[in-house]
């Protein structure tokens, strides 16, 4: 029977090489997905960033009508 001198320590040293097998394997998919909605976030993003440039320009307009109004 052989006889082992770390029988009582029960250490298991950490693999890197597994760690980001896993990383990389989460990853992928994730960017594969994100890969195929960046159309139509792209198109989301772009109707926000309207209707928000609307709005502000609304808020000028009726802000421009009011000071008029005063003189």
């Amino acid at each position: 029977m052989p006889i082992d001198k770390h029988a009582g320590h029960m250490r298991h040293s950490f693999d890197y090489d597994y760690l980001m097998k896993g990383i990389v394997g989460i990853a992928s998919p994730l960017m594969g997905v994100i890969t195929s909605f960046q159309e139509q976030m792209e198109w989301h993003l772009r109707i926000a960033s309207l209707l928000v440039g609307l709005a502000v320009g609304v808020m000028s307009l009726v802000s421009m009508v009011k000071k008029l109004r005063k003189r």
